[in-house]
């Protein structure tokens, strides 16, 4: 089974991967962000939308909100959740981005890079994407060995995702053109972050 595959078996069921307690590390993990008003966000690798509600919340009416998965299932549960008028929801992959050099404000990636297959290409695409002065974060709720734990226990298609050794990802988002790259990798948070 692909990984496409799997995400897409997965998507009615990816709700309940969300407790209680999570809803509040996301809304902490979108003020860091600092979101302006008006701005346009990508959002790589939605999922069923979890980001989504703190995003538009952000950027108000005014703004625009860019759900981008390969999984279409997974962009389905999102639609069915957390449909809104400055949402609009692209099903394509990381790695080839659909959209024209320097067009998005901000591009989050929550919950995603870990399962991406070719990651160098996928910091370079968010980097081709941002406009000068644009913002860059890349986010898990848990630190990169906790992460690689979860995912080996999860097993199958996701056993082996993992994010990079810091070094690896700092020259990656370099060549992408990007610069003020910050790494917070802790206990309950992965946060890689730079500017265009």
């Amino acid at each position: 089974m692909s990984k496409r595959e799997f995400f897409n078996r997965e998507a009615a069921n990816w709700d309940g991967q969300y407790q209680r307690e999570q809803a509040s590390q996301v809304r902490d993990l979108v003020k860091r962000f600092d979101l302006k008003e008006g701005k346009t966000v990508l959002d790589v690798g939605c999922g069923i939308g979890v980001l989504l509600p703190y995003l538009s919340q952000k950027v108000k009416k005014n703004g625009l909100v860019l759900a981008l998965d390969f999984a279409w299932n997974m962009i389905h549960e999102a639609k069915k959740k957390r449909e809104k008028p400055q949402i609009h929801f692209i099903n394509a992959s990381l790695e080839a981005l659909p959209l024209k050099d320097q067009t998005i404000d901000y591009i989050t990636c929550f919950a995603t890079f870990a399962h991406i297959d070719d990651q160098r290409r996928a910091a370079y695409e968010m980097g081709r994407a941002l406009k000068k002065g644009g913002r860059l974060f890349i986010a898990h709720l848990l630190g990169k060995k906790e992460l690689s734990e979860h995912h080996r226990l999860a097993g199958g298609e996701v056993e082996h995702d993992t994010l990079p050794d810091n070094d690896k990802i700092w020259e990656w988002l370099k060549d992408a053109g990007l610069k003020h790259i910050e790494i917070i990798d802790q206990p309950n948070l992965y946060l890689a972050s730079a500017k265009k």
